[in-house]
């Protein structure tokens, strides 16, 4: 029996319990060509999967319905390992598909494999470590074997209903004001380079820092966005941004937010004129209040259930851009849940 840890919640059935009184591992994974890491690798990954275990269900996709067809047959082949060989985007179609149309009668638990995507933040905070060929070794070796040291970390996940959109996404990081322009400027400027990854994440938050010191409106501007915090009145100002997250990491390390509450899901905001903003960068990167970082000074960070953005401008969800209108109502982002990730 292996060393496994996790933490419980209500909500699922307790699933690694049933694993250690020796019901059979059974892996379903998931291909993505599209992602930006399996453009040129992904017949090695299909090669190394079916080389060390062939009886390892192995699907391509693409699209969300993709994904949800491919889940609904793992469901009735009772898959309880899923591997998600993609970006942030198959990871919150997976997310969707598993929460919103509720295929499997217990909860599979997700093994997220590394830079198989363009930014990929999802799988540097929870996904399995490593080369994504070391990381498949390391986890088919703990389920033949079980004598490997493995962890299930829980993490909430995010639930956001779109306006316009009858059925909502659930995934791991919202982001709008200069995050959604930075997406536009790493597609546009960067990715167009071939520059992808961190280095990517990291060069159009240099470019965005500059913008912001030099004030120059025309790489990055605020938006206006009316809010809704949990039951707190809602308030209307301008905001460089906004970011609601249940990553504990973010590309480069980053952990914008510092917030005390007791409550699943962090939010930051970044008023339109931040004060002291050089003085308050460091502090604001490592999430860590200082005498600079001050709802004064605008920057706002807490811990929170739920908040309604109303905003005409687009958003960011896990790489996926979207536009609202804001006609049709606000967005609300909402605690959707738990989902366990393996760590072997």
């Amino acid at each position: 029996m292996s060393t496994l840890e996790t933490k419980t919640n209500k909500s699922f059935r307790p699933f690694l319990p049933s694993l250690a009184d020796g019901q059979s591992v059974r892996i379903g994974m998931l291909n993505n060509p599209l992602s930006g890491g399996n453009r040129n690798g992904l017949q090695k990954i299909r090669d190394a999967a079916a080389a060390v275990r062939p009886e390892v269900l192995q699907r391509e996709v693409q699209t969300p319905s993709d994904v949800a067809a491919t889940l609904a047959d793992f469901a009735r082949q009772e898959v309880n390992i899923l591997v998600v060989n993609g970006g942030d985007g198959t990871v919150q179609a997976v997310l969707t598909a598993i929460f919103h149309k509720k295929l499997f009668e217990t909860m599979p638990v997700l093994a997220v494999l590394r830079s198989a995507g363009t930014t990929s933040m999802i799988a540097g905070d929870i996904g399995l470590n490593g080369p994504r060929q070391s990381a498949l070794h390391r986890l088919f070796s703990w389920a033949r074997t079980r004598d490997a040291n493995a962890t299930v970390a829980q993490r909430p996940v995010l639930r956001v209903q779109v306006p316009a959109k009858k059925e909502p996404v659930y995934g791991m990081f919202f982001g709008a004001g200069a995050i959604y322009q930075a997406s536009h400027f790493c597609h546009q400027k960067i990715h167009a380079r071939g520059v992808r990854g961190e280095k990517a994440a990291g060069a159009a938050l240099a470019r965005f820092l500059v913008a912001v010191m030099l004030k120059d409106r025309k790489v990055i501007s605020a938006v206006p966005i009316t809010t809704r915090v949990d039951q707190n009145p809602a308030e209307q100002q301008k905001y460089l941004l906004v970011l609601i997250t249940t990553l504990q990491r973010l590309f480069l390390g980053l952990h914008p937010y510092w917030g005390s509450q007791s409550k699943p899901l962090h939010y930051t905001a970044v008023g339109a004129r931040p004060r002291h903003f050089l003085r308050s960068l460091p502090s604001l990167m490592r999430g860590r209040q200082s005498r600079y970082v001050t709802p004064d000074n605008g920057y706002i960070s807490h811990n929170i259930d739920e908040v309604q953005l109303t905003l005409n401008s687009g958003f960011n969800l896990d790489g996926e851009l979207y536009t609202p209108d804001s006609k049709l109502g606000p967005v609300v982002v909402a605690h959707g849940g738990h989902a366990s990730f393996l760590q072997v």
